[in-house]
């Protein structure tokens, strides 16, 4: 690969860089997770979701976004290879060095949120891309509109027999739709099945998406699935706090009169930032 082939300094900067664009994105990131906490039956998570799952800019965003994860691993891994393979005997004593311990462990807290990674993604990304079947929403207003459009076409006699008989099903499954299918304001229909989207909205019905709402209350409820988020974000708080230092240690921006505030400043990111993440599991299974 020629990328392990690149002198050891410009994968320590491209390390670096895309670890500062990972830094930039992880508190927006739980500023979103955040949204859930409102009481307000999930109105601005979804609308959040709609927005990143809809635009076109957000959609390359997310493209780069994985990419930046993907290289920042690849590169970590061939730099730890490499400094291993440069001292393959291990000294007969032990080196006192300046190198703070959780430094020593980057590689392996690293290694712990890949593996979170990993179930974070099969809970929600597969879901959003159809990889793995999820829980969905739907505006009513959307489905209204489908509803309309065969009605007239019953109307003027564009049906056959199945296709009516379909449409009456649909129509009185809509009338005793359970609540907990639906908002109070009757605007989204929530937490279908992929076989509820074909009772409720229809055989050919497709304008629907991931309800990330309801599959985090449901992922949240369980008690194992809180305690291994709980756990990775106290793992991703100790890998952040040395990754904040390691950036600005990496581009030469640490020195006797600053050193001390970019710790504070490390110090506040890595707990601030995963504490933001974990108040959500921990919030939905307390409260919800």
């Amino acid at each position: 690969m020629k990328l392990i082939k690149l002198a050891s300094i410009t994968k320590k900067l491209a390390v670096g860089a895309l670890a500062a664009f990972l830094l930039i994105f992880l508190p927006f990131h739980m500023g979103m997770n955040m949204c859930i906490l409102r009481q307000d039956g999930g109105e601005w998570y979804r609308n959040v979701c709609h927005f990143m799952g809809t635009n076109y800019i957000v959609k390359v965003f997310e493209i780069i976004l994985l990419l930046c994860i993907v290289f920042h691993i690849i590169i970590t891994v061939a730099l730890a290879i490499e400094n291993r393979m440069a001292r393959p005997v291990r000294y007969a004593v032990a080196q006192k060095s300046k190198t703070h311990t959780g430094s020593k462990w980057m590689i392996y807290t690293g290694a712990i949120i890949f593996v979170f990674l990993v179930i974070h993604f099969v809970d929600f990304y597969f879901a959003k891309i159809g990889w793995v079947e999820g829980k969905y929403v739907a505006k009513v207003e959307k489905i209204d509109k489908a509803f309309q459009k065969k009605a007239q076409a019953l109307q003027q006699g564009q049906m056959d027999e199945k296709q009516m008989q379909e449409l009456q099903k649909q129509y009185m499954a809509i009338q005793s739709i359970p609540a907990e299918k639906r908002t109070e304001d009757f605007k989204y229909f929530v937490n279908l099945t992929k076989q509820d989207i074909k009772t409720y909205c229809g055989e050919d019905f497709e304008d629907y998406e991931p309800d990330f709402f309801n599959m985090a209350r449901d992922k949240f409820h369980d008690p194992l699935y809180v305690l291994i988020y709980t756990l990775a974000f106290i793992v991703l708080a100790i890998h952040l706090y040395h990754g904040v230092v390691s950036v600005f240690q990496t581009y030469g921006l640490i020195n006797e009169k600053y050193a001390k505030a970019i710790h504070y400043l490390a110090l506040i990111y890595a707990i601030v930032v995963p504490l933001g993440f974990a108040m959500v599991p921990i919030h939905v299974i307390l409260l919800f």
